[in-house]
Order: structure tokens, then sequence, then C-alpha cells
């Protein structure tokens, strides 16, 4: 067992994380294979999770100032209290996190929560560096930040279908996909009745 630690230490203090940047968006599956094999512990995850929540957060609220449009009800109620904002945001990776494990054994695969909690915080991480990008977008060039959004909603998609992929063992990606994406509309219905019962409801517009 020490030994194991030992050499995933040595792994995490040998990363290229500047690459790993790079090659997260190119080659998501390679990374993520290099990320479980770092065996991260969960309260070094879980701090990651809290950090990122807070830091989500506070770029979302720059972009809404920054960018046309209204609030919704949900939007508002996050941006007046950032301390729920955040935890919601926290409570999201951890349940993604635990479905992503679940679902994905239930069709045979291998991976844990542990593994699974890894590339889902490295997934929110690479989504806080494309919010930075869109605040600096709607400061000087705010039609192309639109564009930028629609490309990270693709990308977020195909590099989260290869994470499940290689988290588990799978071998096709594509199928992957079509797995995330049924699961994100039972997901999304189910959250919007919860919504409906709790009496949030979307504002009509003026």
């Amino acid at each position: 067992m020490a030994g194991a630690d030992g050499q995933a230490e040595r792994g995490r203090a040998a990363m290229d994380w500047r690459k790993l940047v790079r090659d997260s968006f190119v080659s998501p599956r390679e990374v993520a294979r290099q990320l479980i094999g770092l065996e991260l512990q969960p309260g070094i995850l879980l701090q990651a999770a809290a950090a990122i929540s807070a830091l989500s957060v506070v770029l979302g609220f720059l972009a809404l100032e920054l960018g046309p449009g209204d609030l919704d009800q949900v939007s508002a109620a996050i941006i007046t209290t950032p301390f729920l904002g955040a935890f919601i945001q926290f409570a999201a990776i951890c349940l993604v996190a635990l479905l992503t494990a679940r679902i994905g054994g239930l069709f045979g695969g291998t991976g844990g929560f542990q593994a699974s909690l890894t590339l889902v915080v490295w997934l929110n991480a690479m989504m806080l560096i494309i919010q930075m990008l869109q605040i600096v977008l709607l400061l000087v060039l705010p039609p192309l930040a639109g564009i930028v959004a629609l490309a990270a909603i693709v990308w977020v998609l195909w590099a989260f279908a290869n994470f499940v992929t290689e988290l588990h063992g799978f071998e096709n990606p594509f199928f992957v996909l079509g797995g995330v994406i049924l699961s994100m509309i039972v997901l999304f219905f189910g959250f919007a009745m919860i919504l409906a019962v709790l009496g949030i409801t979307p504002q009509e517009p003026m």
C-alpha cells in the first residue's frame, strides 16, 4: 500500500499539468486515463470541488452581469445568495460523480466513485477555464462569446462521454454519449418536476 501511494505521489509531482489541460480539449480519454492513475484521495478531491464551486459562482455572476438579458428566477436566487449557489454546485459535482459511477455499473462498468469524482472535478475545472475565456470575450468581442458557449457544450458532452468510457472500461464513446444525453434528459425532467413542486417556475417575459 505504501509503495502504491508513493508511486501515485511521484506521478502527481511529475505530471505536466499545462499539457494535461491542453490534451483535455483534444484527447480527453487519454487525459482520463492519466487522472485515474493519479489515485487522488477523496479529501483532496472534495477540497478541489469546493474551490471550483466557489469560483464558478463568482465567474457566473460576472458573466451574467456582463451579458445581455434578464435573469430567470433560479439564477437570480443563486446570485443573491452566493453561498447557496456554491453549495448547489458542490452538491451537483458529487451527485454527478455518484450517478456516473452507479449508472455505469448497471451496464457492466468497473469504475468506482473516487475515480468518477476525479474526472467530474477535472471536467468542472476545465469549464472554469472556458468561463474565464467567455468573460474576456464578453468584454472585447461579445458575439464570439455565444459561439464559444455553444462549442463548449459540444466539447463538455464529448469529453464527459470519453471520461465515462475510460472510467468504466467501455469501448465505444459514441454509445456512451447517447447514454449520457438520455440520462441528462431524464434528470432534467426530474429536476423540473422538483422545481414545480417547490413552486419555482421560469419568469414570464415582460
